[in-house]
Parts: structure tokens; C-alpha cells; sequence
């Protein structure tokens, strides 16, 4: 009798160690890769799309004017910057030259009328920093260019006598709503891309995948 006992207790024991060898293999088998993916790169995930209001409040950027002017000579090295210069030029070109055209009027109006909507919103847009800076500068010319046509192009190519009082005014107006808009717009714009961004997940792993290939990104 105490032999079968113990003969039973040896074979209970035999299939315990057995039942634990083959849950360790059936571990090992579910946990392990299979052969053909390893070695290879994991498949970059995409990031979460976030909420709307939460990509709206991130989307705002504290101005940090002492290193923004200090960046600012570079800035206007930028083809943001040159390009929207180069607009406000094309409107005051285009009404010097066919004042009464269509396509004239409608340049005239988006470009070089302050304040110049389209070449703020670029230069705001494309911006890398300290896009109102250059939304106020943009401005500034702007309401120089503006002068210069009211004073010097309307006159030779109106069909009627220029009141000079209507000039003033034209300019006053111009110098007290250019500017301003300048910063605001420019401003709004670059919100306006940052918010675009941080709303599509496949936008900033484009971004993430660009800097780790050393290839810069655009601000």
C-alpha cells in the first residue's frame, strides 16, 4: 500500500512538471515575434487625433519680442516676407498702370488697399517666427505705398480733380487701421496654421519623420 502511494505521488508530480514545461512553451510561442518581422522597424504610429478645442488652445504661441527682433534681420531675408512686399507692389503697379481694369480694381483692393489682406495673411502664414513683426512691417509699407499712389498715381490718372482733403483722409485712415491690422492679422493667420497642424495626427508624423532624416522643417 505505501508503495502505490508513493508511486502515485511520483507520477503526480511527473505530470505537474510537464504541465508546467508546456504553459512556458505556450508563453514563449505567443510572446515571440514572428520570424518574419524580426529585425525590422516597428511601423510608425500615428498620433492621436486631438480634440478641436484642445488644438485651438495649443495652437497659441506666447510672442517673445526680445528674441523675435533680435531674429527679425534673417526674417526678412524669408520668401514669405519677399513675397508679400512683391504683392503690394503687383496692386500698386496694377492701378498705375490700368486704373479703370477689372482685374486692376480687384488687385488694388486685396493687395495694396489698407490693409493689404493677402500679403499680410502669407506673410503671416509662411512665417517661421514672429509673424506679427512682420505682419506690422508688411503693414508699414503697405500704408507707404498706399501714399505715395494717392498723392502721385491717383491724380495723374483720375478722370476729375483729386480733392486734397479726400487724400488726407485716405491716408489718415490708412496709417490708423494699417498697422494694427498688420499685427493682428499676421498673427492670426500663423495661429491659424499652427491649429491646422496640430489638428491632423498624419501632418506631425510627416514633421517627426522629416527631422529625424535631417531634412528641416517648415515652421
Amino acid at each position: 500500500m505505501a508503495r502505490a502511494k508513493r508511486t502515485d505521488r511520483a507520477d503526480a508530480r511527473r505530470r505537474y512538471r510537464q504541465y508546467q514545461a508546456e504553459d512556458v512553451n505556450d508563453t514563449e510561442a505567443t510572446e515571440a515575434p514572428p520570424e518574419s518581422t524580426r529585425g525590422q522597424r516597428p511601423a510608425p504610429t500615428v498620433p492621436a487625433r486631438p480634440s478641436l478645442g484642445t488644438a485651438f488652445r495649443n495652437a497659441y504661441r506666447r510672442a517673445n519680442v526680445r528674441e523675435d527682433i533680435g531674429l527679425l534681420p534673417g526674417l526678412l531675408l524669408t520668401r514669405s516676407f519677399i513675397g508679400a512686399v512683391a504683392l503690394v507692389a503687383l496692386g500698386a503697379v496694377a492701378v498705375a498702370v490700368a486704373p479703370q481694369n477689372t482685374i486692376s480694381v480687384l488687385l488694388y483692393q486685396s493687395l495694396l488697399y489698407p490693409p493689404a489682406m493677402a500679403p499680410i495673411f502669407i506673410v503671416g502664414f509662411f512665417a517661421r517666427r514672429a509673424s506679427y513683426l512682420l505682419g506690422l512691417i508688411v503693414a508699414l509699407i503697405d500704408v507707404a505705398v498706399f501714399t505715395a499712389v494717392v498723392y502721385l498715381v491717383l491724380p495723374m490718372t483720375a478722370t476729375t480733380p483729386v480733392d486734397p482733403a479726400a487724400q488726407e483722409q485716405a491716408v489718415f485712415s490708412a496709417i490708423s487701421v494699417g498697422p494694427l491690422s498688420g499685427i493682428f492679422f499676421a498673427a492670426a493667420a500663423a495661429w491659424y496654421r499652427r491649429f491646422l497642424y496640430l489638428s491632423n495626427p498624419r501632418a506631425q508624423q510627416r514633421r517627426q519623420a522629416n527631422s529625424r532624416a535631417g531634412r528641416p522643417a517648415r515652421g
